[in-house]
């Protein structure tokens, strides 16, 4: 690659990395919440590695154990620009299922520009994320084939989709707080024409999504988010870092 695609430039994979993270972290609810035992397992297993590959973005950009804990757990809110897809928690499963059939094309897409990468670390993570994201692909794409081919289930689909889809505009966006964001025109552009083919085949629409990226906001912005950020630092906040085992066994 002759130069740097603006979602694989360093402000790129850790954007990505966050978006990993939290929907590792929101998805994972749906583990109890049964919508039956065949899928609370494999809801399970792509929320573990929704968190394994925000690790693997991170190492790639170079943190290291330490780094990624920083990352994580005490980088300030305002530093914090995910998609605003995940600035919600969504607690009905059709709106789940369109934000991860999103957020897993933007990955997949992502995923397949790191394996073309001249740089062989960047490559070498690509090549793996890509087959994993690519069977998250195609988890979702069944759950929206199944909401939407049924006529009891078809038109919620597509009324929460109505009012997922508009957030889902920043995915591709910049996360850089310059003046000059670049936003990831070409990502937006192949990203829109994957779920455009799926999303059309049950009557859904992707005009919202934008015809270009539009810029991510800051987590101090995002009241929903900030709960939830919140949420995963609990205890580590509450127990002090550099506190042995995090005060885990008070």
């Amino acid at each position: 690659m002759s130069s740097v695609t603006p979602s694989l430039d360093s402000s790129g994979l850790l954007s990505a990395a966050e978006d990993h993270f939290l929907h590792g972290h929101l998805l994972s609810g749906w583990i109890v919440d049964y919508i039956d035992l065949e899928e609370s397992l494999a809801v399970g297993s792509i929320a573990q590695e929704e968190l394994a590959h925000a690790a693997t973005l991170m190492s790639v950009h170079g943190l290291d154990e330490v780094g990624r804990d920083v990352f994580v757990y005490q980088r300030p809110a305002q530093d914090w620009r995910p998609t605003r897809l995940l600035a919600h928690r969504l607690h009905d499963w059709p709106s789940t299922v369109v934000r991860a059939l999103l957020l897993a094309h933007a990955a997949a897409v992502r995923s397949e520009r790191m394996s073309a990468s001249d740089d062989p670390t960047i490559r070498d993570a690509g090549i793996v994320l890509a087959a994993e994201q690519q069977l998250h692909v195609m988890h979702w794409e069944r759950w929206v084939q199944v909401l939407g081919g049924d006529a009891r289930t078809a038109d919620e689909l597509r009324q929460r989709a109505a009012v997922v889809l508009p957030l889902g505009g920043d995915v591709f966006g910049s996360a850089s707080s310059s003046s000059e964001p670049t936003p990831d025109r070409d990502g937006h552009a192949a990203w829109m024409s994957r779920v455009e083919t799926v999303l059309r085949e049950v009557g859904v629409p992707v005009r919202s999504l934008g015809d270009g990226p539009s810029e991510r906001s800051p987590a101090d912005e995002q009241p929903e988010l900030l709960q939830v950020l919140a949420e995963i630092r609990m205890l580590r906040v509450e127990a002090g870092f550099g506190d042995g085992v995090r005060g885990l066994d008070r």
